[in-house]
C-alpha cells in the first residue's frame, strides 16, 4: 500500500481483505442507521461497489478510508473491535484498523477504561496506506522486532526493537515497514478509542489528495 499522501487507489487498497466479521458489522450498522450503500459511499468518498466489497470482506482498506466510513456511520472505529472478556488475555483479540499487510491484536480486556494496548505485526512493505488521526489524547509506541517507520506530523521516527516514542493521537501520523523482515510494534492509547463517534471529521486527513479507492 502506498504510504504517500498521493498514493493511487490501486496502491492504497491492495492486500489482505478486511476480515469478514468487521465488514458484517459495518453493514449491520449501516442498515440499522437506515443508510443506503450509495449514501455511505458518497459521504466516505468511495465507490458503491468498493463499499459493498468491504462489507463482504472481499477487499482491503486503508486506515484513512476506514475511518471515513466510520465517520459517515457516526461510530468510532473502536465499535468494530471484539473486546477480550477474560482478565488474562492470551495473544489478544484480532481487530481491524485497516491497512495492508498489517495484523493487529487488542491486548486489553473489555473492562479496561484508562488505556488500550494493541500489537501490530507488519509485513515488509505493509502499512496504514495514508495519514490519519485518532480520537485519543496520547499514543505510546515501542518497537518489538524489526524496523518500523513512523511518520508523525511529517517527522520520521524509526522504531527498532526496544525503541519507543509518544505523540498526540490527533497529530496526523502513519506507519509502514520499509524493511525485508516482519516488524512488530506495541501501541498504548490513553484514553482508549471511543466506541461512538464524537465531533466532526474524526480521522480525516487534512493534507494531500483524498484516499479514494
Amino acid at each position: 500500500m502506498s504510504i504517500g499522501d498521493g498514493g493511487t487507489a490501486e496502491g492504497a487498497e491492495r492486500g489482505a481483505a478486511l476480515e469478514a466479521p468487521t465488514g458484517a458489522r459495518l453493514r449491520k450498522i449501516r442498515v440499522d442507521r437506515g443508510l443506503s450503500l450509495t449514501e455511505v459511499a458518497h459521504g466516505a468518498e468511495v465507490t458503491k461497489g468498493f463499499l459493498s466489497q468491504l462489507e463482504r470482506g472481499l477487499t482491503s482498506v486503508s486506515v484513512p478510508t476506514l475511518l471515513r466510513v466510520c465517520e459517515v456511520l457516526r461510530i468510532g472505529v473502536g465499535e468494530l473491535f471484539a473486546y477480550p472478556d477474560e482478565q488474562v488475555v492470551d495473544g489478544g483479540s484480532r481487530i481491524d484498523m485497516g491497512g495492508e499487510g498489517v495484523a493487529e491484536y487488542l491486548l486489553t480486556p473489555a473492562g479496561t477504561t484508562a488505556f488500550q494496548v494493541f500489537r501490530s505485526v507488519i509485513e515488509p512493505g505493509g502499512g496504514t496506506g495514508g495519514p490519519y488521526r485518532l480520537d485519543t489524547a496520547t499514543i505510546f509506541a515501542m518497537g518489538l522486532s524489526g524496523s518500523t517507520r513512523l511518520i508523525v506530523g511529517g517527522e520520521t521516527r524509526m522504531l527498532s526493537a526496544g525503541a519507543s516514542t509518544s505523540f498526540s493521537g490527533q497529530t496526523l501520523h502513519r506507519f509502514d515497514n520499509p524493511g525485508t523482515t516482519v516488524s512488530e510494534v506495541l501501541w498504548v492509547l490513553s484514553p482508549p478509542l471511543p466506541r461512538a463517534a464524537r465531533g466532526p471529521a474524526q480521522g480525516l486527513p487534512d493534507e494531500g489528495p483524498p484516499d479514494r479507492p
